[in-house]
């Protein structure tokens, strides 16, 4: 099968669609071969890592679509799902005027594990969230087994939620996958005590300073600190981001708690001055990898995973 090439790497089959302008004369004129595709990728990476589908209307105010991975780490900052959001994003405003905002997903193996939006009021900056080091809920990735989280309290070094308090010695953050003065995301708990806290999780969406800020109750259970995923509210604030744009990531977000069902339990094991922590959801089973953690007395800066 032939193809042809796009700028930044990315190519599209020739007997599927080699441009949005015609996947756009397709949904205007040829209604039963547009349903036809709505399903197939219409873009793939140069390398073949990475495949896009549209998930909606190919052209409209909001156009979106959903990228398959093989692995998290192909959604990381700056990696391919970044370029190919880019490329999608300068296409759709070549051969669709009516666009105004273009969101994107990406899944590997079916779990939520990349969000991005771009908006034309915020001169189309991406805001993004990968999850191969972020240590909130909404880190996602891979789901274990149901034996996870029993296998994770065996753990010699496992801390129950007031071992952790304690070692934290009175230092309010906790910050995730640390490199120097920064960190991938920062937790704070609020009114902790032995029975549980308010955990505030702040992740960076971009570089002028937008975050995605994940709040929620939880409760020490069996040394686990756990929660309803259905209550936590997620905010988007900051940096440049339109309000649509800003409303929008949110919304998004919000999907990747889904898989956890109606519990979160988060579990940490102590490593010297640092914690490892993982989520697990209402079976038992680890979402995502585990996360390191360091307790921190001033505010870090937060960054993207690259």
């Amino acid at each position: 099968m032939s193809s042809v090439s796009y700028p930044g790497g990315l190519k599209s089959s020739r007997h599927l669609i080699t441009s949005f302008a015609a996947i756009c004369i397709i949904t205007v004129t040829a209604s039963g071969d547009a349903q036809m595709l709505a399903n197939r990728p219409f873009l793939n990476s140069i390398d073949g890592s990475l495949s896009a589908s549209f998930s909606g209307p190919r052209c409209g105010d909001e156009v979106s679509f959903t990228f398959v991975g093989p692995q998290a780490a192909t959604f990381n900052k700056d990696g391919v799902a970044t370029r190919l959001m880019n490329n999608v994003v300068a296409t759709l405003r070549t051969s669709c005027s009516r666009v105004k905002l273009v969101a994107a997903k990406g899944t590997v193996n079916g779990q939520i594990v990349y969000n991005a939006v771009a908006e034309s009021g915020g001169g189309w900056e991406l805001l993004e969230l990968g999850s191969s080091r972020d240590a909130s809920m909404l880190g996602g990735g891979a789901r274990g087994t149901s034996g996870d989280r029993v296998n994770f309290a065996k753990r010699r070094d496992f801390a129950a939620f007031g071992e952790v308090l304690t070692a934290m010695k009175g230092k309010p953050n906790l910050c995730g996958a640390p490199q120097g003065s920064s960190c991938t995301s920062i937790s704070q708990f609020k009114n902790a005590s032995e029975d549980g806290a308010t955990v505030i999780a702040r992740s960076l969406l971009d570089s002028r300073g937008t975050q995605a800020v994940l709040t929620y109750a939880a409760l020490n259970r069996s040394g686990f600190l756990c929660s309803n995923p259905e209550q936590a509210k997620i905010d988007v604030v900051g940096g440049g981001a339109t309000p649509a744009a800003r409303a929008r990531m949110a919304v998004d977000l919000r999907e990747r708690l889904k898989p956890y069902g109606k519990q979160v339990c988060s579990g940490y094991a102590l490593r010297g001055n640092q914690f490892t922590s993982a989520n697990f959801d209402e079976n038992g089973a680890r979402m995502g990898q585990e996360a390191l953690l360091t307790p921190t007395a001033t505010n870090p800066t937060l960054r993207q995973d690259r």
